[in-house]
């Protein structure tokens, strides 16, 4: 009888074991979740809000991103990225021709080498090729040492 109890005690602990997995492993629609730094959509977005900085910077030069710390996404009538962010100061000036912002060489004068932290936030409508950065803020690594 005690043979028959334990195999009755371990055939429901490995159901609630294998329920437990499954619900561990099942996304749950509309929460943040954790995105690869190299998917896509992220490195869109880090353009997009890093486009936002420089246009809000009164800095000479244009930044753009040298690191993505984390990456999050929320699909909501949409998707919305929620980044961490390192953007360093470049050599392309503004007022210079800087179609391509990815290209521009990081400074190596350390007296005009810049790092900032930023938080992003930006949303994507995909179907209609829409995408805005809703926030931002950006602190000097100088500050946060």
């Amino acid at each position: 009888m005690k043979v028959c109890h334990h195999l009755l005690v371990l055939f429901f602990l490995a159901g609630l074991c294998s329920l437990v997995d499954s619900y561990v492993w099942r996304p749950i629609p509309g929460a943040l979740q954790n995105v690869s730094t190299n998917d896509t959509g992220v490195k869109k977005a880090v353009l997009v809000g890093t486009y936002s900085f420089n246009n809000k910077s009164n800095d000479a030069f244009l930044f753009r991103s040298s690191a993505i710390d984390d990456a999050k996404r929320q699909i909501v009538k949409g998707i919305r990225y929620v980044l961490t962010v390192e953007i360093s100061r470049t050599m392309c000036r503004k007022m210079g021709k800087n179609d391509d912002l990815p290209n521009c060489p990081f400074q190596t004068d350390s007296l005009l080498k810049q790092t900032f932290l930023c938080h992003f936030e930006v949303w994507s409508i995909p179907w209609m090729k829409k995408m805005s950065t809703t926030y931002f803020n950006c602190n000097s690594f100088d500050t946060l040492k």
